[in-house]
Formats: structure tokens, C-alpha cells, sequence
């Protein structure tokens, strides 16, 4: 019995150094598997966050060219806004200068100053009498004529009240359908509309111009407006069209060089 413990022990003995030997390998071998596991989690998480933070540069590199696209978008409809109001401003000073009297006083004064110069002083008195006697005729044509209401509509537009003069110029073709202006009352509703960059109603109002009086002075102007109303609204070959025609009918006009200008500025937009 005691020869059999002994032998126990002795083998006991011999077998831990080698049981110790497998024991420190495989926890060797564990930590090395580890230590691997760790390596590849914290590399496909850093791969994951530089991913990220990739993204996130992409996303505000595209952030900020829209912001400059909006700026610079915001920037050209200031520009063109100012513009639109100096053009009209300088379109309205014109007609301050040419509306200063109405067609009935402006005749009887021209009247006036051809008979003055072709009689005598005896025959002054004559005159006087006979343009006393035409006054009373001439009011109630001035009346009917609308040049009030006109006038009217054009001092809420010197205003900057576009909204109100659109509605007071587009009643005035009801209100006096014989007035002789008619034409200026459907140019300037164009006007109006299109500082409202109410383009659609601006070209129709000045196709009514060009429609109805074709003789009038105001027609280059409907159809310059007219080019640069379709070139807003995205039309940019109608543009050019109705400006190419504006230049080729109304040769050595403002509104000529003034097509012309624009359709240079096209040219350079649209390269």
C-alpha cells in the first residue's frame, strides 16, 4: 500500500510540470486570440468612425456650395430687382416730362401760338373772345378723356404701390374705353406687373399695346419688356427672338440698344 502512494506522488510529480506547461500554453494561445479580437474590433470601429467622419465632410462641403449657390441666386435677384426699379423710375421720370400737360391744353396752347403769330393786334380781341368761347367744350373732353384718373394711376406707381396701380390702371380701359390713353394705361399695368415679376400679366398687357395700337410710340418698349419678361420665366430662345426683332424693326431706338445689351448679358449667362 505505501509502495503504490509513493508511486502516485512520483507520477503526481512528473505530470505537473507538464500539466502547468499546457495550461500556460493555452492561456497564452487565449490571449493572443484576444489580443486579435481586440485589434480587429477597434480597427473596424476606427474604419467606421473615419466613415463617418468622411460622410459627415462630404455633407457639409455640399452644405455650403447650396448656401453659396442661395447667396449668389439671392445676390442676382437684388441686383436685378434694383434694376427693375431704376428702369421704371427712369420710364416714369420720361413720362412726368411728356404728361406735363394733357392733349386738350397742349392743343389749344399750340393753337394759340399759330394765331398769335398770323394776326394783328386788332384782331386780338377776336381771338381771346373765340378761345373763351372753346373752353367750355374742351373740359368735359378732358374729363371724358380719363387724364385724372391717369395721372392718378400714375402717382400711386411713383409711389412704389405696384400692387394698387396694377388694379387702377387695369380698371382705367373700362372706365374711359375712348381715352387716347389707353395704350400708355396698358403699357404701364405691363410695368407694373413686371417689377411684381408678375411676368405672365406684364406680357399680356403689353401684347394688348402691340395688338391694339400698333402706331403707338410704346410698342418697341412692349416688345423689349416683352423679351426680357420671356427670358425670366425661363424662355431664353422666345428672348432672344422677340429682342433680335426688336433690334432688326426699331434700328438706331433706345429700345434697340437696349435689346441688344440684354442679349449680350444672355450670351454671357448661358455660356
Amino acid at each position: 500500500m505505501k509502495m503504490l502512494t509513493k508511486k502516485a506522488v512520483v507520477i503526481a510529480m512528473m505530470l505537473s510540470p507538464i500539466m502547468s506547461t499546457v495550461v500556460v500554453a493555452d492561456e497564452a494561445t487565449l490571449s493572443q486570440r484576444i489580443d486579435r479580437l481586440e485589434r480587429i474590433v477597434q480597427g473596424q470601429g476606427l474604419v467606421s468612425l473615419l466613415g463617418r467622419v468622411d460622410q459627415q465632410q462630404n455633407e457639409i462641403q455640399k452644405l455650403r456650395g447650396e448656401n453659396e449657390t442661395l447667396r449668389h441666386e439671392l445676390e442676382s435677384m437684388k441686383k436685378q430687382q434694383r434694376e427693375l426699379y431704376l428702369d421704371l423710375d427712369q420710364r416714369l421720370q420720361g413720362q412726368v416730362a411728356a404728361s406735363t400737360q394733357s392733349p386738350a391744353v397742349m392743343s389749344q396752347n399750340n393753337q394759340a401760338a399759330s394765331i398769335d403769330s398770323a394776326v394783328n393786334d386788332t384782331e386780338l380781341e377776336s381771338i381771346e373772345q373765340a378761345i373763351k368761347t372753346q373752353q367750355p367744350d374742351t373740359a368735359p373732353v378732358a374729363v371724358e378723356n380719363g387724364e385724372a384718373a391717369y395721372q392718378s394711376a400714375l402717382q400711386i406707381l411713383r409711389s412704389g404701390q405696384y400692387e394698387q396701380a396694377v388694379a387702377a390702371l387695369a380698371a382705367f380701359p373700362t372706365q374711359y374705353p375712348q381715352s387716347s390713353y389707353l395704350p400708355n394705361a396698358y403699357y404701364w399695368q405691363g410695368e407694373a406687373n413686371y417689377v411684381l415679376r408678375h411676368f405672365e400679366q406684364a406680357i399680356a398687357a403689353f401684347q394688348t399695346v402691340i395688338d391694339k395700337y400698333p402706331a403707338s410710340t410704346k410698342v418697341p418698349d412692349c416688345m423689349l419688356k416683352q423679351g426680357f419678361s420671356q427670358y425670366e420665366l425661363g424662355n431664353v430662345d422666345a428672348a432672344k427672338l422677340i429682342l433680335n426683332n426688336v433690334m432688326q424693326q426699331y434700328q438706331n431706338t433706345s429700345a434697340a440698344k437696349l435689346a441688344k445689351v440684354r442679349l449680350d448679358r444672355i450670351k454671357e449667362e448661358t455660356r
